[in-house]
């Protein structure tokens, strides 16, 4: 991406629920409060993303548990200084000592110790970040054409649709991180499968064997009691039973595709590693944080098997 810094992500947890190139800043020379028009793909992408990241933002920040709390039109100024590359109000090293100072564990804000005009200020910075940590995940940070970008997240803020209707940016934006998700998850699959230690099935499941167990190998109407983490294919954790110490209870029936066809295969006692494309995960649609078109990993811990009789 032109002219952007690189972070790493910045998670605010007390207020803030998730919601969803070239080497030179191109700027057309139109009028800002007018319909443009773009000359490639990139350009219109970038302003799509923009829109749907500016339009989110608004939303979570103008909601029913935050409304009034926050200045929209500093948090603008902070995630178009940040992606401008611009001369920043607060410095990034003060950030996260300013939002604590500004977001309270009660999940409203004390303006008492840092002003609206500096917590949202920040909070723009933060989001900047964000955008850009998303996008380098994704893979796409280089493409992005910064000034088009910059322009979406104001229409999205301002809920100015002279341009594109944020439906219409939306829906483009949809298609094309669905497009890079299957494409990035078949890339993996084919690099991963020729690793020696990798075993593939017929229904195209990956798997590597960590642990061999002894014990009783479930049926699809047994209950399985097990220890698990899942991972996208960058290496971030979604979900795991690790943290909380308690082992999950699952009937493997229930369960994705991927995780009846291992579960079936695994001997009480056994850890395996599942490579699944989406497919045989979450498919087309997706599931809460986990994306359309993904291909997951999962490390299953097989640690007991319960069989009704």
């Amino acid at each position: 991406m032109a002219k952007m810094r690189y972070i790493i992500p910045l998670i605010l947890s007390i207020l803030i629920v998730g919601c969803s190139g070239s080497t030179e800043k191109t700027e057309p020379d139109q009028d800002n409060s007018a319909q443009f028009e773009f000359k490639n793909f990139n350009e219109r992408i970038s302003f799509c993303i923009g829109m749907d990241h500016g339009r989110a933002s608004y939303e979570v920040y103008n909601g029913p548990k935050t409304k009034g709390k926050f200045d929209n039109d500093e948090i603008l100024d902070g995630m178009v200084d940040y992606l401008n590359d611009g001369q920043l109000r607060i410095d990034m090293s003060e950030v996260d000592s300013i939002l604590n100072l500004y977001l309270t564990p009660g999940g409203t804000v004390d303006e008492s110790a840092v002003s609206k005009k500096d917590g949202s200020y920040a909070i723009g910075l933060t989001e900047a970040q964000y955008l850009i940590a998303a996008l380098a995940s994704k893979g796409i940070d280089q493409e992005m054409e910064v000034w088009f970008l910059v322009e979406g997240i104001k229409a999205g803020m301002k809920k100015d649709e002279a341009t594109l209707t944020i439906t219409e940016a939306r829906m483009e934006v949809a298609k094309y991180y669905d497009e890079i998700n299957l494409k990035q998850g078949q890339q993996f699959l084919e690099t991963n499968g020729k690793r020696d230690s990798v075993l593939t099935t017929a229904s195209g499941m990956q798997y590597q064997i960590i642990a061999q167990g002894k014990g009783i190998v479930p049926n699809l109407t047994d209950s399985v009691v097990v220890h698990y983490t899942g991972y996208f294919i960058d290496g971030r954790a979604f979900e795991s039973s690790i943290p909380s110490g308690q082992p999950a209870t699952f009937t493997p029936l229930g369960l994705i595709p991927g995780w009846q066809e291992a579960l079936t295969m695994m001997k009480e006692g056994s850890m395996y590693r599942l490579y699944l494309p989406h497919e045989l995960a979450y498919g087309e649609k997706g599931s809460g944080p986990i994306p359309p078109y993904s291909t997951l990993v999962f490390d299953i811990e097989l640690i007991k098997v319960i069989r009704f009789s």
